[in-house]
């Protein structure tokens, strides 16, 4: 799927006030940024549209 088509169901999303919205490439339920903002903080799956920087995993 493009991106640009990704970008339009996303920011639509955000503009309704969703939380997700339906890739119709995969059928998948993708979480929106307004969601990840108001859940507050970065769970680490590598979330397509989350607000927050992933931490990065230190070795030792």
């Amino acid at each position: 799927m493009e991106i640009k088509k990704i970008d339009e169901l996303h920011r639509k999303a955000c503009e309704e006030g969703k939380d997700s919205y339906i890739d119709p490439e995969t059928g998948y339920l993708v979480f929106t940024e307004l969601f990840h903002k108001r859940r507050g903080h970065c769970c680490n799956s590598g979330c397509r549209h989350c607000p927050y920087k992933k931490k990065e995993k230190t070795t030792k």
